[in-house]
């Protein structure tokens, strides 16, 4: 096996350890939790916005349908609008992923008009170094729930 290799598994191994980690006081990552857990709870980002520029399901959410419930309310500290949605049902794995995933592009729609894209790199394929290496492994293990 070649050293790229071993150093990606190496990080995707160090990434699920470290989603497991409880921190006192804070807690523990959310993608631990259990698919009826995760069902139940709001996920949530904050919009440089007013609630009536959000407005009630921006895109890209509006493709959930009545499959989610979505508030929008004033975010602490005058700093916006609080954007949070979750699913009606149990949601699968991959679904509890898009909907997060949804919520980061909403906020990006909301405040930039653009969904910004840091995949293909700009400048084509990292070196094969095993930082790299590494990095390569912890984003294939994160893209959905955005934990690194």
């Amino acid at each position: 096996m070649e050293l790229p290799a071993i150093v990606s598994r190496a990080g995707g191994a160090l990434l699920s350890t470290l989603q497991h980690v409880r921190l006192p006081g804070v807690g523990q990552a959310s993608v631990t939790d259990d698919p009826a857990t995760a069902a139940r709870r709001w996920r949530a980002v904050t919009v440089l916005r007013t609630a009536e520029e959000v407005g009630a399901l921006p895109p890209p959410l509006d493709r959930f349908g009545d499959r989610i419930e979505v508030r929008t309310e004033a975010a602490p500290g005058d700093r916006g609008t609080e954007l949070a949605a979750r699913f009606r049902g149990t949601p699968s794995e991959a679904e509890a992923g898009e909907l997060r995933a949804a919520l980061r592009e909403a906020k990006q729609l909301l405040e930039v008009g653009e969904v910004l894209r840091v995949d293909p790199q700009p400048h084509g394929v990292r070196k094969p170094t095993p930082q790299g290496a590494a990095l390569e492994g912890m984003t294939e293990r994160a893209p959905e729930e955005g934990v690194l």
